[in-house]
C-alpha cells in the first residue's frame, strides 16, 4: 500500500530541517516549494483510521506532531529569511488555500491547517506577530498575507484580529491589501469579525485620503461580506448607499461586488432583477 503523508510526515519534516540548514544556492527555497506541495497533498488526504495507524506504525497524534514540526520550521524560515524566502513561504501557504477551497465544502477533511490540528497555533502566530513588528512595509504586507491563509486558527486571537484591522488603514497602500485579503478569509468563518470589517469599509472608500488603489481594494471586499443573510442584506444596503457618492472608475467595481452579494441570497436576487426592470422601464418611458 502507497505510504500516506501522515506517513511521511517525519521524513518530510527531517529533510526540511537540513535544507533549511544547507549553504548551498538554492537549496532552501527547493525545499520550501517541495513541501508546500507536500502540504497540498496532505490537505487533500482524509484522516487516517486507526487501521491505517497499524499498517504504518503510527501511533495515534504523531502525524500532527510533524506537521507542526514542518510548520515552526516554515515559520521560522520566514523569520528569518530574505524577502524572496519569505514570499516562496507566502506562496505555498496561498496554493494551499487556494486548493482548499476549490475542494467540495462538503469533504470530511478540510485540510492540516485546522485549529484542532495545529496544537502550537498560538506559538506560530506569535513568531509571525514579532516579525510583523520588526519589518518594513513589504514584510508587513507578506504576515498579514500569512494571516489570512492560517484564518481558521487565527481568527479568535485578539491580537492578530486587532493588527489586522489596524492594518486597514494603513498609509501604505500594499499594508492595506494584505490587510484586506487576511480580513476577508476571516470574514468568511466570523460574522463578528465581518460586522466590524463593514463599517470600516464604509469608512475606507469614502476617505479622501486613501489612494485609489486603496479604495478600489475595499470595494473589492464588500464582496467577502456575504457569510449570512443578515450580513448579506447589510452589506448589499451599505454598498448601494455608497454607489452615488464613488467617482465614476470605482461604481463598476462596487456594482460587481454588490452583484457577488446578491447571488449568495434569493431575496437579494429578486431585489437586484426588480430594480434592473424598473431602470429599464423608466429609460424605455423617457
Amino acid at each position: 500500500m502507497e505510504r500516506t503523508p501522515a506517513a511521511c510526515a517525519m521524513d518530510w519534516s527531517i529533510r526540511l530541517d537540513k535544507a533549511l540548514r544547507s549553504n548551498k544556492p538554492g537549496k532552501c527555497t527547493e525545499a520550501i516549494r517541495e513541501v508546500g506541495a507536500r502540504l497540498e497533498w496532505w490537505s487533500k488526504e482524509p484522516e487516517l483510521t486507526m487501521a491505517e495507524h497499524d499498517m504504518f506504525g503510527l501511533v495515534p497524534g504523531e502525524d500532527k506532531l510533524f506537521a507542526n514540526a514542518i510548520l515552526l520550521r516554515l515559520a521560522d524560515a520566514f523569520i528569518s529569511g530574505d524577502k524572496h524566502m519569505k514570499l516562496c513561504i507566502v506562496k505555498i501557504f496561498l496554493s494551499e488555500l487556494r486548493h482548499r477551497k476549490m475542494r467540495s465544502s462538503n469533504r470530511k477533511n478540510k485540510g492540516i491547517l485546522l485549529r484542532y490540528k495545529v496544537e502550537n497555533h498560538l506559538e506560530l502566530l506569535r513568531r509571525i506577530k514579532l516579525c510583523f513588528n520588526s519589518g518594513d512595509e513589504d514584510i508587513r504586507a507578506l504576515a498579514l498575507v500569512l494571516f489570512g491563509c492560517w484564518s481558521d486558527f487565527a481568527k479568535d486571537n485578539a491580537e492578530i484580529r486587532y493588527l489586522i484591522l489596524s492594518s486597514v488603514v494603513s498609509c501604505h497602500v500594499l499594508e492595506v491589501k494584505a490587510s484586506l485579503f487576511a480580513a476577508g478569509c476571516f470574514c468568511e468563518i466570523s460574522d463578528d469579525f465581518a460586522c466590524v470589517l463593514l463599517e470600516m469599509l464604509v469608512n475606507i472608500v469614502l476617505s479622501s485620503e486613501m489612494p485609489v488603489a486603496g479604495r478600489l481594494a475595499g470595494v473589492r471586499s464588500f464582496a467577502k461580506l456575504g457569510r449570512s443573510s443578515a450580513l448579506c442584506s447589510r452589506a448589499h444596503e451599505e454598498g448601494l448607499k455608497l454607489v452615488s457618492g464613488l467617482a465614476d472608475d470605482i461604481v463598476p467595481t462596487m456594482l460587481i461586488s454588490l452583484s457577488i452579494i446578491a447571488s449568495r441570497s434569493a431575496l437579494l436576487i429578486s431585489r437586484q432583477v426588480f430594480r434592473y426592470l424598473y431602470n429599464a422601464f423608466k429609460e424605455t418611458a423617457v
